[in-house]
């Protein structure tokens, strides 16, 4: 074994030549027949060291049980090394156990001292439920001015709209983005509407990256997991990390699309013209019929007059409904379940306002149905 293997048993190159010269000397025998053991002296003088190096290596080997000094004597000899050194080992092999054992709780002090003194943290993850779901009422009840959300499923809680009530009976600004999903089972546009008459501003897009809530753009939970089973959320105080999040929202609410009869329905911020080719190319993937002319529709031509009362008048309820949801990318069957209608009926709905604003193909609807400020 070359002597730099011993360095992971803590021995240096000065004690490993003095224990080999120990371990070769320990069978020779003195003049008397007796074995010799060799004091410190003899080994500095064998090995070129000065004593008292050659008797520090000594005590150091005999700490390790690699040599014992004879009794009554100053002379050192070797412990049998096939039994000593595996000894050694063995020795060793278990401190780096209990090395290893140790590296949680130093982890534990690391972070700890990493850790704002403050009673609460700047940033934790939360898992499970039931601490999700709190943390999100803790937020609904914490906003005084302003509270904005991305609703898509997975849902750890069931809603509560009471609670919303009362945070914009407050005076809260509660603006929320849907998702298609958010509003595929039945009654939950239904549900959208009736928060937007106690206040809310609601839009709908396809889809979102995240789950999210940020209140008074002070403190953030956002979804890390998706796993409905095992749902995992960051809450946040950091203050650059809430004003990234509060961004991502602004930018999907820029490109969301207003629910019809939503408060701030008709700010100018929305790109119309997107609106429109969205809503085209989602009736296009959605539906699997043709759109009419006026001239396939029996013939039928209008006047002028007729032309400028059409486009004057606002739309229904209902219309707006269709629009909104069509444009977001709803499929036939979750828009005829939101609408209480049946497929065959929705199917002859949207013939007939597309008949009505005039359109020659699906593109031309939308344009038309956004001049008109339908959607």
């Amino acid at each position: 074994m070359p002597p730099s293997s011993f360095a992971a048993l803590g021995i240096d190159d000065v004690a490993v030549a003095v224990y080999r010269h120990v371990v070769a000397g320990a069978g020779a025998a003195d003049e008397g027949g007796s074995a010799a053991a060799p004091t410190a002296g003899a080994v500095a003088r064998a090995v070129h060291l000065d004593e008292a190096t050659a008797l520090a290596a000594l005590e150091r080997l005999r700490s390790l049980g690699l040599v014992q000094r004879s009794a009554g004597g100053g002379g050192y000899g070797a412990v049998d090394p096939r039994v000593a050194v595996p000894a050694v080992v063995a020795a060793r092999a278990d401190a780096l156990v209990e090395v290893r054992a140790a590296v949680p709780e130093l982890g534990e002090l690391f972070d700890e001292g990493r850790r704002p003194h403050d009673a609460d943290e700047l940033t934790r993850v939360v898992v499970g439920q039931a601490a999700v779901g709190d943390w999100y009422s803790q937020l609904e009840h914490r906003a005084t001015t302003d509270f904005v959300a991305f609703d898509r499923p997975p849902y750890v809680v069931a809603s509560n709209e009471s609670t919303q009530r009362v945070a914009l009976g407050r005076g809260v600004r509660w603006r929320a983005v849907y998702t298609v999903a958010s509003i595929s089972a039945d009654g939950s546009w239904q549900g959208v509407h009736r928060l937007g008459a106690e206040g809310e501003e609601a839009r709908i897009t396809h889809d979102l990256p995240v789950k999210l809530a940020v209140a008074d753009r002070r403190v953030a939970l956002v979804s890390i997991g998706h796993d409905p089973g095992r749902p995992e959320a960051l809450v946040t105080e950091s203050e650059p990390l809430v004003a990234a999040l509060y961004d991502l929202f602004e930018a999907r609410w820029r490109s969301a699309l207003p629910v019809p009869g939503a408060p701030g329905a008709g700010e100018p911020a929305v790109d119309w013209a997107e609106v429109a080719a969205r809503l085209a190319a989602s009736t296009s993937a959605s539906a699997g019929w043709p759109v009419p002319t006026a001239s396939s529709a029996g013939g039928a031509t209008t006047t002028r007059d007729e032309e400028a009362r059409l486009a004057s008048r606002p739309p229904t309820p209902a219309e707006r409904d269709l629009l909104a949801l069509v444009a977001a990318g709803a499929t036939d069957d979750v828009i005829a379940a939101q609408l209480g209608i049946s497929s065959r009926t929705l199917r002859r709905r949207l013939h007939a306002l597309f008949d009505e604003l005039g359109a020659s193909n699906r593109f031309h609807a939308g344009v038309e149905a956004a001049r008109r400020g339908w959607v």
